[in-house]
C-alpha cells in the first residue's frame, strides 16, 4: 500500500525570523486540532531564516509532540518559493496553509472534512470567520482600517462561486485548503515560468502567489468559497499595526493582482487594454491625491492613495506598460515598493 494515500490533510507553515511567542500559538494551535478520524503531517518550512528554526528549543518540543511533523529549510527567498518546496513534498490528498501568525480554532480540519465531502465542486476552501489579534495594540484611528486589511472576516453562511475575476467569498491566503493535486499542477506551471508571482520577499511585501493558486483552481472548472465553520485568529504584532506597514501592504498586495489575472486567464488581456487609465489622467489624479494625503491628518488619505496608485500601476504592469514617471516618484516618496 502506498503510504502517501492514507494522508488526508498536509498542514504547511511557512515562516522567516518569525516572532516566536506568534509561531509558538501557531504550533500550540496545530497541536491541540481534532484530528479524530484524520491522518495529517505537518510540514514546517524555514525559509532561510537568521536563526534556523531546527536549533530553538520550543521547535523541537513541537516537532515531538506535533504527530508527523517535520521540518524543511527552503533557501531561496520568498514565500511562494517556500509553499511550492511544501507543495512538492506534501503527501496529503488536501493541502492547508497556516501562516505562522495564523491560530486555527480546534475543529478547523474537521469543518474542513465535511465541506470537502459536502462540496466536492469546491477545489479551495477558506475560513468564513477571521479575527485580528493586535497583540502589542493598535492605533484607534487605523484599527478597523488595519483589521479589513489583515483579512478579518465574519461570514454567516457558506458562499462559492466560479467566476474568473476576483471575488469577495474567494479565500485568501490565511486557513486556504486547496486540492493537493491543483496545487502540484500549478507548481509544474510555476517552475516553467507560467505563473512568476514570488509572494512576499524579505522585505518586500509583494505578493500573489495565493491569489493565483485559488483562481487556477476557478480555471480548472472549480469553485473556491469560504464558510464561518472555519475559524482562526490572525495574530498581528505592533511591528506590522501600523500606517506605513499598512500602506506596503497595500501596495503589494494591488501591484500584482491584475499580472496574476491575465497569467492565468490570458483571455482577459482585452478587457485589461480597455479599462487601462490614460497616462496623463493616473498622472493627476495620483498628485492630486497625493497633495491632500500629505496635508491631512487622516490616514486613510494616505491608504486611499496608494490603493489608488498599486491599482493602476498594477494594470500598467500586466500589460508591459512602463507606469508614469510622475507616479513612480510618488511612489519613491512613499516608499511602499
Amino acid at each position: 500500500m502506498d503510504w502517501k494515500k492514507t494522508i488526508d490533510y498536509s498542514l504547511v507553515i511557512c515562516t522567516f525570523n518569525p516572532d516566536e511567542r506568534i509561531l509558538q500559538r501557531c504550533l500550540e494551535a496545530v497541536y491541540r486540532l481534532d484530528t479524530t478520524g484524520i491522518s495529517t503531517e505537518v510540514i514546517l518550512v524555514d525559509n532561510n531564516s537568521d536563526l534556523p528554526l531546527h536549533q530553538q528549543s520550543y521547535v523541537k518540543e513541537f516537532e515531538e509532540k506535533i504527530p508527523g511533523m517535520h521540518l524543511l529549510l527552503v533557501r531561496e527567498q520568498g514565500v511562494n518559493y517556500a509553499r511550492m518546496a511544501a507543495i512538492e513534498k506534501a503527501a496529503g490528498n488536501f493541502i492547508v496553509y497556516f501562516d505562522y501568525d495564523n491560530e486555527p480554532e480546534r475543529d478547523y480540519l474537521r469543518e474542513l472534512k465535511k465541506l470537502n465531502e459536502q462540496f466536492p465542486n469546491v477545489a479551495a476552501w477558506g475560513p468564513g470567520k477571521v479575527k485580528v489579534d493586535f497583540i502589542d495594540g493598535v492605533d484607534a484611528a487605523i484599527m478597523h482600517f488595519a483589521s479589513m486589511a489583515f483579512q478579518q472576516r465574519e461570514e454567516q453562511t457558506v458562499r462559492t462561486a466560479r467566476e474568473t475575476s476576483w471575488q469577495s467569498c474567494y479565500p485568501f491566503g490565511t486557513g486556504l485548503c486547496t486540492t493537493a493535486s491543483l496545487l502540484k499542477e500549478f507548481v509544474q506551471l510555476a517552475r516553467q515560468g507560467r505563473f512568476t508571482a514570488s509572494g512576499r520577499k524579505g522585505n518586500k511585501l509583494s505578493s500573489g502567489e495565493d491569489t493565483q493558486m485559488v483562481l487556477h483552481c476557478i480555471s480548472k472548472g472549480y469553485e473556491a468559497g469560504v464558510s464561518p465553520a472555519l475559524k482562526l485568529t490572525h495574530i498581528i504584532p505592533r511591528s506590522r499595526a501600523n500606517s506605513q506597514y499598512l500602506q506596503r501592504l497595500l501596495y503589494g498586495t494591488f501591484i500584482c493582482y491584475e499580472t496574476c489575472l491575465l497569467q492565468v486567464f490570458p483571455e482577459q488581456k482585452r478587457s485589461l487594454e480597455q479599462k487601462i487609465m490614460p497616462r496623463w489622467k493616473f498622472s493627476r489624479k495620483s498628485l492630486k491625491k497625493f497633495i491632500r494625503a500629505r496635508w491631512s491628518k487622516d490616514p486613510h488619505k494616505m491608504f486611499d492613495l496608494v490603493e489608488f496608485i498599486a491599482t493602476n500601476a498594477g494594470t500598467y504592469t500586466a500589460l508591459d506598460k512602463p507606469i508614469p514617471l510622475p507616479v513612480n516618484q510618488i511612489v519613491r516618496i512613499l516608499k511602499v515598493e
